[in-house]
């Protein structure tokens, strides 16, 4: 009874973890996101405000923007890489299963059982004749 209580506490405790990573991760992808979005609205006005000034050419604003919001986005996808790896990580250390290790599991069960029918169906075919 004593160890029933003491998995389904590791169980809970594991479930919970893999929801505050999950929540932690989604928001750091949002803040990421809006971080994005309001650099390239900020980037954007600083290049419109040096060329009102004559500091830059329309066509130069234009290819600065377009290279800094192209690095952000960059970083955004390094950024992500590295957090998608920090949670398979935490996955592995936590015991839990991937989706195509699943695949791979319930692929194999059916093979099983397919076979087994097979096999059934063999038995039953030799028992016909007698």
């Amino acid at each position: 009874m004593a160890e029933e209580s003491t998995e389904q506490s590791s169980v809970d405790s594991a479930a919970n973890s893999n929801q505050g990573v999950r929540d932690l991760i989604e928001r750091v992808f949002l803040v990421g996101v809006g971080a994005a979005t309001l650099t390239k609205d900020r980037i954007q006005s600083i290049a419109d405000e040096f060329v009102r000034r004559g500091q830059l050419s329309g066509e130069e604003g234009k290819d600065l923007v377009e290279k800094l919001v192209a690095r952000s986005r960059e970083e955004a996808h390094i950024a992500m890489q590295r957090a998608d790896s920090s949670m398979q990580g935490t996955y592995r250390s936590l015991g839990l299963a991937t989706k195509r290790e699943l695949e791979d599991v319930e692929f194999r069960i059916r093979q099983l059982e397919h076979r087994m029918q097979l096999l059934e169906c063999g038995a039953d075919g030799a028992k016909a004749p007698d």
